[in-house]
């Protein structure tokens, strides 16, 4: 199984782990990461598709990167039904930062320097895969200590 998660904003980062245990992250603009995201599940029909969630509260309308977010994840769960047939996978950016933080990042080698966007989506693929229970004994154990 591949995993693509995603931090969704005019800026996107995404975090990339492929089936042989590679891992990529980056990030990308609007199209960019529409592109992106259709290639990879184009590709690869194995693909989950992890983003972070967006609730809208009354400081919507101060945020200006909400319109991204969320036009970005309907972009999201459009691919994943249509052409992967599941469902997307959210998380809330609290349960992410709690569970993988820079020290966990690093300890993964999931880090990349001086890229927020693509960090926090990494702290998403992290999550996502403790709770597919996709890490083995030893990883488990370097992120506790």
């Amino acid at each position: 199984m591949s995993i693509l998660a995603l931090d969704p904003g005019l800026t996107t980062g995404w975090a990339y782990h492929y089936d042989s245990g590679h891992f990529e992250s980056g990030q990308t603009d609007f199209l960019e990461t529409c592109t992106l995201v259709a290639n990879l599940a184009a590709t690869n029909h194995n693909l989950v598709i992890v983003s972070e969630s967006f609730l809208i509260t009354v400081n919507t309308a101060k945020n200006t990167q909400a319109p991204w977010s969320l036009e970005l994840i309907g972009v999201f769960r459009y691919i994943a039904q249509s052409k992967l047939g599941r469902e997307l996978v959210l998380q809330t950016p609290a349960n992410a930062k709690k569970f993988a933080d820079d020290e966990r990042l690093k300890r993964m080698g999931f880090w990349l320097p001086n890229n927020r966007h693509a960090n926090d989506a990494a702290r998403h693929l992290l999550l996502y895969m403790a709770s597919a229970k996709m890490l083995t004994a030893e990883q488990l154990r370097g992120l506790i200590t």
